[in-house]
């Protein structure tokens, strides 16, 4: 008999669940240094086999308040309580004294080391963003300056449409649409290309502006938009997705196949109440395969697969090759971080809990 989606997401849901018990690596280091350079992610995983299970580490530990601020030299030893359970505890380095130029002593704040690679996710933090189709379109666009060029460096004089009285813009360009896997849209990827400041004119129909602070040349077409139109980052907190489930669709860059350190886009958002930090598996879906005298594989819903019937096709489970984790989210879709891949992800792979 074949199986149906429904059964197939069951037979996922009986997999390892991760409200197990905190699985210290017999290889665990007895005491680690933070260093510089490190990433939380990184650390976790030297001691744990499931890395967002980081938290339980600590548990009622009152040597630190977050476990998710660690900074470059604190000292974290492993050590069993008194119910048996592995915990970390931590010695916080000192604080280093500088001289300033008039001779003060001041203390040197510590930047606590970041969940994932910065310089992976930072494009995507800070430069990244999903809206609508019909929000993008309504943006007025950089239609070009007195020399007739048609892209615009730091310093040029851009003549754009529409003047909204906006005085910090930024410029908007659009990457490509994405789609959940029944071509539905769920919206732009838009790249912010560069920064942009008003200068005043009498000119009602159309602004002229000034290209500031540029990460890659603006061109005739981009759009312009407020400036606060790039959400906050927000804090990025480990914890394993629940009866979240969905896919991966595609990613910035239009990669057939990505790997670790890639970046992929979901089709979960925070309607389905996803936040940074959510961490899910990543699972290649099963073959169908017809159960006749000579065995076929059957390539997805065609005529083909439904005129051998109910009885005549079997779906093999889902099979786990990876982890992510979310670190953007925007309404319908998020952008997530593959930590471990055993195979190369494709569109269509399914992400839930890990």
């Amino acid at each position: 008999m074949k199986l149906t989606f429904s059964k197939k997401w069951l037979l996922l849901w009986l997999l390892p669940a991760w409200c197990m018990a905190v699985q210290v690596k017999p290889d665990a280091p007895g005491t680690y240094v933070v260093k510089k350079g490190d990433t939380l992610w990184d650390i976790s995983s030297l001691y744990l086999e499931q890395p967002w299970q980081w938290p339980e580490l600590w548990r009622n530990n009152p040597t630190i308040s977050n476990p998710h601020l660690i900074f470059p030299g604190d000292e974290l030893r492993l050590t069993v309580n008194a119910d048996g359970e592995p915990e970390l505890l931590v010695s916080r380095a000192k604080p280093l004294i500088k001289i300033s130029p008039t001779v003060e002593r001041m203390q040197k704040s510590a930047e606590p080391v970041p969940v994932l690679p910065w310089s992976v996710i930072e494009p995507y933090l800070e430069h990244g963003l999903v809206m609508t189709e019909e929000a993008y379109l309504g943006l007025p666009k950089l239609l070009g300056d007195y020399d007739g060029g048609i892209r615009f460096a730091e310093g040029d004089l851009v003549l754009g449409q529409n003047d909204a009285g906006l005085d910090d813009m930024i410029v908007l360009r659009k990457q490509n649409v994405l789609y959940d896997m029944d071509d539905n849209p769920l919206g732009v990827q838009v790249r912010h290309v560069a920064d942009a400041s008003l200068v005043p004119t009498e000119e009602v129909s159309m602004h002229l502006v000034r290209v500031k602070a540029s990460n890659f040349e603006a061109t005739q077409g981009d759009r312009l938009a407020s400036a606060d139109t790039l959400p906050l980052g927000e804090e990025i907190r480990l914890t394993p997705a629940g009866q979240q489930r969905g896919f991966v669709i595609g990613n910035l860059r239009e990669h057939n196949m990505m790997g670790k350190l890639d970046v992929v886009a979901l089709d979960l958002g925070e309607y389905q109440n996803m936040q940074p930090g959510t961490v899910m598996g990543i699972y290649q879906p099963g073959p169908s395969i017809s159960a006749r005298d000579k065995p076929e594989y059957v390539a997805g819903t065609t005529w083909f697969s439904k005129a051998l019937g109910e009885e005549e096709a079997l779906t093999a489970p889902p099979m786990k090759i990876g982890e992510l984790v979310v670190f953007k989210v925007f309404d319908k879709t998020s952008y997530a971080l593959i930590t471990k891949a055993s195979k190369m992800v494709t569109r269509g792979a399914i992400v839930a809990h890990p």
